[in-house]
């Protein structure tokens, strides 16, 4: 129980697609009365990559606390979240806007590993895109390889696959009220599970609702649905095609290929 008599909360974790709208999210979890959220608990990408003291962070959260990541899924990482008993929030985004988002966000990111491939002299919007849907070798030395767009989004989407793990998609947030509030509501569940909610589900989804804040958000910038279609020329769309084309079927973002 909080100081205030309301019924707690277990830590857990949201983890998400990078630039799946992952700070409205936030925002929308910070609504539950008591959250607490440490941006400097965040993790990103593989398990042997993070360092003790966030691990050990992690393993001394305390109840009505969350924390965030953008976290490949592994059975080191999977094992690891079902030893401490803690749900996981995972939040995705249909892969064409991700990679426009992605392509405008990383060239502002110095510590991001694409950060001077990006930045390099003549290297195009468009050529960022198109690196990020084939993949490659940044020219940066020792940085990793980047998976095509496909190898990439998986990566991370194979959390929904596991069991625990409560899968949303920007687009349910923000196409219409309607869905949002169903989609809360199904969140609102699975965080609380057989647990009597406080106030009751509608109200507690009210209070998350009401702690949206936009303006706020320090990586916000158009969040919109279906933006890709303004910035993909054809040569992207039929590059994406060959790349990522059966992803977004297996998504269910598209029915075939002829879009």
């Amino acid at each position: 129980m909080t100081s205030s008599g309301l019924r707690s909360l277990p830590p857990f974790v949201l983890n998400s697609i990078p630039k799946s709208g992952t700070h409205l999210v936030k925002q929308i979890l910070q609504g539950i009365p008591g959250m607490q959220h440490h941006p400097d608990k965040g993790m990103f990408g593989h398990f042997d990559n993070q360092g003790k003291l966030q691990l050990d962070r992690v393993e001394a959260l305390s109840d009505n606390e969350f924390v965030n990541g953008h976290l490949f899924y592994s059975q080191t990482w999977d094992a690891f979240f079902k030893k401490l008993n803690m749900k996981q929030v995972f939040v995705m985004r249909d892969p064409r806007d991700v990679i426009v988002s992605y392509a405008y966000f990383i060239p502002t990111l110095k510590i991001h590993p694409l950060y001077e491939t990006f930045q390099q002299e003549g290297f195009t919007h468009q050529d960022r895109m198109k690196f990020l849907i084939e993949g490659g070798q940044p020219i940066t030395p020792k940085k990793p390889y980047q998976p095509n767009v496909d190898d990439w989004y998986t990566s991370f989407s194979r959390w929904t696959e596991q069991a625990d793990v409560f899968s949303m998609r920007f687009e349910e947030l923000v196409s219409s009220e309607k869905e949002r509030l169903q989609l809360l509501h199904r969140l609102v569940k699975f965080l609380w599970g057989e647990e009597e909610v406080p106030f009751t589900r509608p109200v507690m989804v009210r209070k998350m609702i009401e702690n949206i804040n936009p303006e706020t958000s320090p990586t916000y910038r158009k969040g919109k649905v279906g933006g890709w279609n303004q910035e993909f020329n054809e040569e992207l769309k039929q590059l994406f095609k060959k790349h990522g084309g059966e992803l977004l079927v297996s998504l269910q973002y598209e029915k075939n290929l002829d879009w």
